[in-house]
């Protein structure tokens, strides 16, 4: 008969009731037949969430993402410069978690940032980090309407930068190892103005 001391039976509690938490938000991407993300009209994110998984010590985020003309939308003047996002992290730990409710991603961590220029009549594509729960965002790139695209994370832990879609790297100040991957989601301030699809191939 097996035996397990308190401290591994508390580390197998851990890991189910975390399993269990992921599941009951998320879509297991090997259950899904569509790698067509979708966000409701009125929403932020996809319910439940997909393309979202668990990491140690990630080197980097990848994926071929296709905007479909479901990615054309008018919101105002006013938050038309806000950015949306698509692939990214946030890095798990103590350090400068504050217990407010902040999400992780929000104090250190990496997304592709994204949006529909009216000007230009393409996507802008864009850095859109947190360091120590301060933003840096700006445009990198711009992809067309219906084009798939590799966008990529870098994360290299010995200079201490995060390199977004190769644009100019952006360095970081945490030690933290465990992240998770973050997924699509719309805004800004506000919410998916009709039903948006994005295409995500991991």
């Amino acid at each position: 008969m097996l035996r397990f001391d308190s401290s591994a039976r508390f580390s197998v509690k851990l890991l189910i009731v975390g399993l269990c938490l992921f599941m009951s938000a998320c879509v297991p991407d090997f259950l899904s037949s569509s790698d067509w993300v979708v966000i409701e009209a009125g929403e932020h994110e996809p319910m439940p969430k997909r393309k979202v998984g668990l990491l140690i010590s990630p080197a980097q985020i990848t994926a071929e993402v296709t905007f479909d003309s479901s990615c054309i939308y008018d919101i105002g003047a006013v938050d038309a410069d806000d950015w949306n996002k698509v692939i990214g992290l946030g890095f798990v730990g103590s350090k400068d978690q504050p217990l407010d409710g902040v999400p992780p991603h929000q104090v250190d961590g990496a997304r592709v940032g994204w949006r529909w220029n009216p000007k230009t009549g393409r996507i802008d594509l864009g850095a859109y980090a947190y360091v120590e729960g301060q933003r840096i965002d700006f445009k990198v790139a711009e992809t067309a309407i219906n084009q798939p695209t590799r966008l990529t994370i870098k994360i290299d832990y010995d200079r201490k930068v995060y390199q977004v879609l190769g644009g100019t790297p952006i360095p970081f100040t945490h030690n933290k190892s465990f992240a998770y991957s973050t997924g699509l989601y719309f805004g800004g301030n506000q919410p998916a103005p009709h039903r948006i699809r994005v295409k995500i191939v991991d």
